[in-house]
């Protein structure tokens, strides 16, 4: 019995060593695993984003306003974009000249502000009807002043306020940064 006491003084630390030289290993090949898992993960969302990227710069080729030269589209728009304020019932519009363009991968946006009467309705349903316009635009300021107050109590409002839109339109066929020599 002395013999079996013994060996089991002896043997038990060499389980014991082995078994951690084991949760060692385990614990090195999990932390392996997972550092892949995270490789693969970032390439996963790398190639994801950039293709999606890719898709959008794809699509953004494919709609917009046609014309060769700015000036006559920026025309061609704000007479467009004055007939759908007026069927909209937006009053007091007046266009502000911007001869700016802006540049987002394959499109050129051409900018109008459109100013107005401070009426939601109307304003709203401008939005509307170039909302459907299938070449797209995108709004970059929406700003509205509200009237002061009367000068004494029951009186009405001087004026209605004002409304601001910076809007700016897309376009295809204009020659782009990357076009000129």
């Amino acid at each position: 019995m002395a013999a079996l006491g013994v060996g089991v003084l002896v043997y038990a630390p060499v389980l014991a060593w082995d078994a951690r030289d084991q949760a060692e290993v385990a614990y090195a090949e999990a932390l392996a695993t997972r550092e892949a898992a995270e490789r693969d993960r970032q390439r996963a969302l790398s190639a994801r984003s950039s293709s999606a990227r890719d898709l959008a710069l794809e699509d953004m080729s494919r709609w917009g306003f046609e014309g060769a030269n700015a000036e006559t589209l920026r025309v061609r728009l704000e007479q467009d974009v004055q007939m759908a304020a007026a069927d909209a019932g937006m009053t007091g519009v007046t266009l502000v000249p911007n001869d700016a363009t802006n540049q987002t991968g394959p499109v050129t946006w051409i900018p109008i502000e459109v100013q107005g009467d401070l009426t939601w309705t109307p304003t709203l349903n401008f939005l509307d009807e170039i909302a459907g316009w299938p070449e797209g635009f995108r709004v970059t300021r929406f700003a509205f002043e509200r009237p002061p107050p009367p000068a004494f109590e029951g009186a009405p409002p001087s004026t209605a306020g004002r409304i601001r839109l910076e809007l700016e339109f897309p376009t295809r066929g204009l020659p782009t940064e990357d076009d000129t020599p």
